[in-house]
């Protein structure tokens, strides 16, 4: 089995509503949202039979809106509920699903 899953792949992007495109909304939920759904369902089955956990990396702004962050702040408000969701499934078979909500920081 697998002990451990970090899903942690993010892109964020900036621009008001009404000025961001579908195309952006799209590419930010296919890396942020999607990715983390696509690789945990493939690695759930190794993960369960080790009874290991799944951490998936969201934000701050996975519990409230920002203005000119909408498509990453969709995302991660999705990857909440994913989490909530995979919790609930998840604990009765003893597998641990935690979430990482990091604030503004400066990467260098």
């Amino acid at each position: 089995g697998l002990w451990g899953l970090v899903n942690n792949a993010g892109i964020s992007t900036f621009g008001e509503v009404e000025f961001t495109s579908m195309d952006t909304y799209m590419e930010v939920a296919e890396v942020n949202l999607w990715g983390t759904v696509r690789t945990t369902k493939a690695f759930l089955p190794l993960i369960r039979r080790s009874k290991g956990r799944v951490v998936n990396i969201s934000s701050m702004m996975g519990r409230m809106g920002s203005p000119a962050r909408s498509p990453y702040c969709i995302t991660k408000f999705g990857v909440e509920a994913f989490s909530d969701c995979l919790r609930y499934e998840m604990q009765p078979q003893g597998v641990t699903v935690s979430i990482v909500e990091p604030g503004n920081f400066i990467a260098g």
